[in-house]
């Protein structure tokens, strides 16, 4: 991860607690024991008391995301304008997100025209991450920003029926993937939890 760390904090105050954050790393390595290396970055960065729910922190920050399934099964994958990638919805934390999974549902609204009132989360509320994982992401000049790494927690819900998706600014296009077919190579091969 090679840069120093940014020096000066956001103006905004972030409101995402790290302590948040590490009973949910800790608690999905208690899950998923075999993932703790890939994850030990982050817990790492919490240890130096690194503030890093902003999008402006460098070397590293968080960003949270929605495995959206359908009555089938099957996962919303949109395209990334910018990367150019399938991706599930999900982005940057802001500064009036209170948590992880409310800043992902804040992003699907963003991404896919879906609200929190047409899904509901697998597992129940309290629900940990289906998928935690660290990513590289290439500089990028037009917006100043460094190679740097995303932290992303990655939350299940399912869409309830009526619910559409509208694409909005950052997709150029959407798909539904098999959950099974994504677990395999994206999820870190995750069952689906049970709703």
């Amino acid at each position: 991860m090679g840069m120093p760390a940014s020096s000066s904090r956001d103006e905004a105050t972030m409101t995402i607690a790290l302590e948040h954050i590490e009973t949910t790393v800790r608690g999905y390595i208690d899950r998923y024991p075999s993932e703790g290396a890939a994850l030990a970055a982050i817990l790492e960065t919490l240890a130096k008391g690194f503030d890093f729910t902003s999008r402006r922190r460098y070397p590293a920050h968080v960003t949270a995301g929605i495995v959206l399934v359908d009555e089938q099964d099957r996962v919303l994958q949109i395209k990334h304008g910018v990367l150019g990638r399938w991706l599930t919805p999900g982005g940057h934390c802001e500064p009036e997100d209170k948590s992880l999974a409310g800043a992902a549902l804040r992003e699907l609204a963003e991404e896919c025209g879906v609200g929190a009132e047409d899904v509901e989360r697998i597992g129940g509320d309290e629900a940990l991450p289906v998928h935690i994982g660290v990513h590289g992401i290439p500089a990028n000049d037009a917006r100043s920003e460094p190679m740097h790494h995303h932290f992303d927690f990655r939350y299940a819900f399912r869409m309830l029926p009526g619910a559409t998706v509208r694409l909005g600014h950052e997709a150029s296009d959407l798909r539904w993937t098999p959950y099974a077919e994504l677990a395999a190579a994206d999820l870190a091969d995750h069952e689906l939890p049970k709703d």
